[in-house]
């Protein structure tokens, strides 16, 4: 019987051969390739979205399409994955979602979403967090999901606490926000596997 740890390898190793759809009640997390090139172009386009991104966007049609690039290159080098968030009754594109900075040697890996702004305060996002969450720790056998969030963030902060993250500290003038012209600082939430697995 082979043991726990190469199970998990495999089953790991299975999200990277073979891309990861995901759903939840309201939503399809789908595979960003082409298709979502015009919506990136719009969510980058909306400079109240980009705010605490830290993103210079100079040309959203082509930073659009190299954000796409990059994304494939990352579920490529098993770095990261991302989705696409779309409604299953509309088909409409509602923002993104993704795990970035997979370390399959340490298991911890950081959280990122953005949200369309005229679908905020949807619970758009802890609807696919949660389901983020699950595939995490339970697929992928992550014991750390990290979200990094400018302490400005205020939303955005109250969200990844109301679902169980806990905070790990302050980076203080961590990152060079372009959309602000000035360096922001970065709080930094945290939840462990055995702190999911409790509660779920």
């Amino acid at each position: 019987m082979n043991s726990e740890p190469e199970y998990h390898i495999r089953l790991r190793d299975k999200c990277f051969e073979e891309f990861p759809t995901l759903e939840t009640k309201r939503f399809i997390l789908s595979r960003y390739n082409e298709i979502f090139l015009k919506d990136i172009e719009e969510l980058f386009s909306d400079k109240e979205v980009m705010k605490y991104s830290g993103t210079e966007i100079i040309d959203a049609k082509k930073q659009a399409k190299m954000y796409l690039e990059k994304v494939e290159v990352m579920y490529k080098n098993k770095e990261g994955i991302r989705w696409g968030i779309v409604d299953k009754t509309t088909n409409e594109f509602l923002g993104d979602i993704g795990l970035y900075n997979i370390d399959l040697y340490s298991n911890n890996t950081e959280i990122g979403y953005t949200v369309v702004r005229h679908h905020w305060r949807e619970k758009i996002a802890s609807e696919c967090i949660e389901r983020l969450l699950k595939f995490a720790f339970k697929e992928l056998y992550m014991n750390k999901i990290i979200a990094m969030i400018d302490r400005d963030n205020f939303p955005s902060i109250a969200l990844v606490k109301k679902i169980g993250f806990c905070e790990d500290g302050v980076l203080r003038e961590h990152y060079y926000n372009y959309q602000m012209g000035e360096y922001g600082n970065i709080s930094v939430y945290s939840m462990l596997r055995k702190e999911y697995m409790k509660q779920n």
